[in-house]
Parts: structure tokens; sequence; C-alpha cells
């Protein structure tokens, strides 16, 4: 059974890479009730008797390697739900996001527990000769499986999905309001932008008017001319980058990033 995949155990810069990140964390917990499944159904491979004859050593060490997969993957979904990840492969930052839901949970955290000690002792028992002592196992194993062990885990998994859910909703608020901010800058800087064109013109009007003695007011007029040249082409540019990265086909929806990041 493959695992998810982490790229970094940092706190990533982007909405779209925390939200992988956290999904993957919550699909690798959610693959526990698979892996109690496997770990009961090798088990009993290891118990049962074949009626075709005993299965050759090579295929029964095959069946533990997979039974002690399972364990391990138990145990490390245990951990997880704790607030830890064994392998370190789960960021630290989602490792702390989980185990303060597990913190919330902590019956569920419990079931997750006792599942792997549960699985343990049936690898323990599948690796030596006591029958009796794998079946006690088993029995034990499948009982609480069966009990509501799958639930605790749906339960659990649904949980941290609302949460996700809830963060992204909050992301998006975020976002919406930073770019409901900076349309209304870039529209106030385009207002002075034509305040000071405007400003710009009466100067010339003026310098005109007085001939030689306007000759200063004329510069003046002149550099006024190009600060808000200036000022439209900053307003503009900023517009088209803020439309290049929501890929809408006005730079003032920049709220539309908080629907467009995932």
């Amino acid at each position: 059974m493959s695992q998810p995949s982490f790229r970094t155990t940092y706190a990533p810069e982007t909405d779209t890479e925390r939200f992988a990140q956290r999904r993957a964390a919550i699909d690798l917990i959610a693959t526990t009730r698979a892996r109690a499944i496997r770990s009961a159904l090798f088990g009993s491979y290891l118990f049962r008797v074949n009626p075709l004859g005993p299965e050759t050593s090579e295929k029964r060490a095959q069946w533990r390697a997979v039974l002690n997969e399972q364990r391990d993957a138990i145990a490390r979904s245990a951990a997880i739900v704790r607030g830890t990840d064994p392998q370190k492969a789960v960021p630290d930052w989602v490792c702390e996001w989980i185990g303060q839901h597990g913190s919330e949970n902590p019956k569920t955290v419990a079931d997750f527990v006792r599942m792997s000690d549960l699985t343990n002792d049936v690898a323990l028992a599948a690796g030596g000769d006591d029958v009796r002592r794998l079946r006690d196992a088993l029995d034990v194993h499948l009982r609480v499986g069966r009990g509501g062990f799958f639930e605790s885990v749906t339960g659990f998994c649904d949980g941290l999905w609302a949460k996700l859910d809830a963060s992204r909703h909050e992301e998006v608020e975020r976002a919406s309001a930073a770019g409901d901010a900076i349309s209304k800058t870039l529209t106030r800087l385009e207002q002075i932008g034509k305040h000071v064109r405007l400003v710009s013109l009466n100067a010339s009007v003026e310098a005109a008017r007085v001939g030689d003695a306007g000759r200063g007011l004329g510069v003046i007029a002149v550099e006024f001319k190009t600060l808000a040249e200036e000022i439209q082409m900053l307003a503009t540019t900023a517009r088209s980058e803020i439309a290049a990265m929501t890929g809408s086909e006005d730079g003032c929806s920049i709220a539309k990033r908080g629907k467009n990041y995932l």
C-alpha cells in the first residue's frame, strides 16, 4: 500500500502547498482502516490450516513481511494522531495541526493506540509457533476492529477535513479582503494620477498665458505631467500583474484569488 508523499518538513509558502500536505496526511491516517483489515487477513493466513497442504516457508515469510508492514504503518498512524511522525516525513507543522485535533478527541486517539498494540500482538504471535496465542490475538483484533474502530478512523478523518475546509474558507476570506484593499489602493492611486495630470495641464495653460515670466511654471508643469504618467503606468502594471496571478480579466478582481488558488 503506497504512502502519500510529502515534499518539505517546513511550513510551505503557498496555500496550495499547505492544503496538499495536510490532505496527504489525512489520506495517510485514513489508510489505517485498510491496514487493520490487511493485518487481520494475513494473520489469518498464517493461522489457518491449508487443506491443500502446507505452504512453503517462503510464502509464509512473505505473509509475515506484509503483516509486519501493516503493524508498522498502524503504529505510525497512532503516533501521528498524537502529533508526531516517527519517520519525520510528515512536516512538523502538519503533525502539530493533527495533534491538536487528537487532543480534542482523546477516545479516538486511544482507539488508534489500542489497534496498534493489538496488531503488534498479532505480528508477534505470527512470528512464533504458538497457534493458540495467534488465535487469541486475532480474535481480540477482529472484535475491536468490528466494534467501532473503523468508524473511529472515519470520524477522525472527517473532523480533519472539516477543519481543513474551515481553514480554506478563512484563507479565501483573507485573500478577498486583501484583494479589496489592493483594489481600493490602486483606484486611489489612479485618481491621484488624474489629479496631478489636471494640475499639470492647468500649469501649462497658465505658463503659456504669462509668457516669459511663466517659464519656471512651465518646467514644473512638465514634471507634473511626467509624474502623472508614471503613476498611471505603475497602476496599470499592477493591475496587469494581479490579473495574471488570478487569471481574471480585470485586475480589480484580485479577490478571485481566494477561489482559484486550490
